[in-house]
């Protein structure tokens, strides 16, 4: 294939990701789900999902398992972050909205810059330093409005996205080994699966928190759970071994633009300047760090 196909399969990959971001706004807005119970279903649907398609590629699912207990460990660790990436990305979208959740997250390169260098001991560089500072004038902006007296989303919203970028940096980093030896199909597979059911003692799954569900909310759900996980994620893996990392991370970069997009044209969100010159900044960083790793 060529590289534009691989190019338009990122695309689409990280334009079905920030989609399914305001599709749990909607769910959130018009049918109040429980959040903890949209997030059980979505990992758990997800999971199971994930393991099935490595099964039928032939993957020995339990592998990993009985792979060493470092092995076992990285996998936990991998499983934490992933519970906290999605689980406070989707409340930060029940308090607050889809391009917020979403722009808040894509800060989680600057932990891993910032973490990178408490490990080595050393400075950031320019360009990274560049980066934190472009970053959190970002989250000014959209938490502020360019006004320090004054909060324009609330504290929980702003807490929880900024834990949900930590979350991101340490489920990305934390798989280093395991992602040479197994399919990353296969780790999504189990850390989807795992963090469910660390979710299940604080949930009902018979009680989603909807009065009544029907072909909206059901498409919603579907979409959700298929738009924003197995879909997206095979695209996306498709499209790196066209085009390669550096220029895939660089097009997923698309994600956040798509979310604000949809937002404001099918559910009416209301961003101001400041909103967009601070998603700007974050979305800037970004894309300049993968420029940087090309």
């Amino acid at each position: 294939m060529s590289k534009s196909v691989g190019a338009f399969l990122v695309m689409i990959s990280a334009a079905m990701w920030g989609i399914s971001g305001v599709f749990g706004q909607f769910l959130f807005e018009h049918y109040h789900p429980d959040p903890v119970w949209l997030i059980l279903v979505r990992q758990l649907a997800a999971g199971i999902l994930f393991l099935l398609y490595s099964a039928l590629k032939g993957e020995p699912v339990l592998k990993l398992w009985n792979s060493g207990r470092g092995n076992v460990k990285e996998m936990l660790w991998f499983t934490l972050g992933l519970l906290g990436a999605q689980f406070l990305f989707y409340y930060t979208i029940s308090i607050a909205n889809a391009p917020t959740a979403t722009v808040l997250q894509y800060e989680a390169p600057i932990f891993i810059i910032l973490w990178q260098a408490f490990r080595s001991h050393r400075m950031p560089e320019k360009r990274e330093l560049l980066g934190v500072i472009l970053a959190i004038t970002g989250v000014f902006l959209i938490s502020t409005h360019g006004d320090p007296a004054h909060l324009v989303i609330s504290p929980m919203a702003l807490f929880t996205g900024e834990l949900s970028a930590i979350a991101l940096a340490i489920y990305t980093v934390a798989p280093v080994n395991i992602l040479k030896q197994f399919s990353t199909m296969l780790i999504m597979g189990w850390g989807q699966l795992i963090s469910s059911l660390f979710l299940m003692p604080f949930c009902n799954l018979s009680a989603s928190g909807v009065e009544a569900w029907d072909l909206p909310s059901i498409a919603s759900m579907a979409y959700i759970i298929l738009g924003g996980t197995l879909i997206p994620f095979t695209l996306f893996l498709v499209g790196v071994k066209i085009i390669g990392p550096a220029r895939s991370s660089l097009i997923s970069c698309f994600e956040p633009l798509a979310s604000i997009v949809c937002t404001v044209l099918f559910l009416g969100t209301q961003l101001l300047p400041p909103d967009y010159a601070g998603m700007a900044c974050i979305i800037i960083t970004v894309l300049m760090l993968a420029i940087q790793k090309k």
